[in-house]
């Protein structure tokens, strides 16, 4: 990665959660896996941009046009003992950082159990981002003593079903139209 892009994804003052870098290559180039930081605000802004309207309903169960402020800024200035969002970030051929997917839980304040959102940019779906992305996320939710990991998923969103099933997670009847997913962690 270029200068610039290393002083990104490096940064000063880390925090803990910042130990939990890793990178990983994926279509042929290197991605950043990260905890997300309010610099990275513009990248999350174009992400969203950049997937499609199906997808974004996949995920906020609901038309999404253009993702609510209040949404970015607990996604970049989190609360990083009850919450935590993981970062994928590539470089473009022109040098310039990109997020590729996004990986994020909020836990309970006794850390028994954590909600979990993924998001994968539409063009880079199906080839294992999302399944970088959630083991990063389950291991950090063990290391930090949560018990169990849990979302609602739309029964339509057999991907994330899946991803799911293949980590296993059980499956429980929630609601019309949903599915929660529960992972026990312990």
């Amino acid at each position: 990665m270029s200068e610039s892009a290393s002083h990104l994804i490096g940064g000063e003052g880390r925090s803990s959660a910042a130990a939990a870098e890793e990178t990983f290559t994926f279509d042929g180039r290197e991605v950043l896996l990260r905890p997300a930081r309010a610099e990275d605000r513009a990248r999350h802004e174009e992400f969203h941009a950049r997937v499609e309207p199906h997808d974004l309903r996949l995920r906020f169960f609901g038309a999404v046009r253009e993702l609510p402020q209040s949404v970015l800024e607990r996604l970049v200035q989190m609360d990083h003992h009850r919450a935590m969002a993981f970062v994928a970030i590539g470089q473009t051929a022109s040098g310039m950082l990109e997020t590729l997917a996004v990986a994020q839980m909020h836990a309970e304040p006794n850390n028994e159990a954590a909600e979990l959102g993924l998001l994968v940019r539409s063009d880079l779906k199906g080839r294992g981002l999302g399944t970088v992305l959630l083991e990063k996320l389950i291991r950090y939710c063990r290391s930090s003593g949560i018990h169990r990991l849990n979302a609602d998923v739309l029964a339509d969103n057999t991907r994330m079903l899946r991803l799911a099933r293949r980590h296993g997670f059980r499956f429980v009847a929630a609601g019309q139209g949903t599915v929660r997913i529960v992972l026990d962690l312990h």
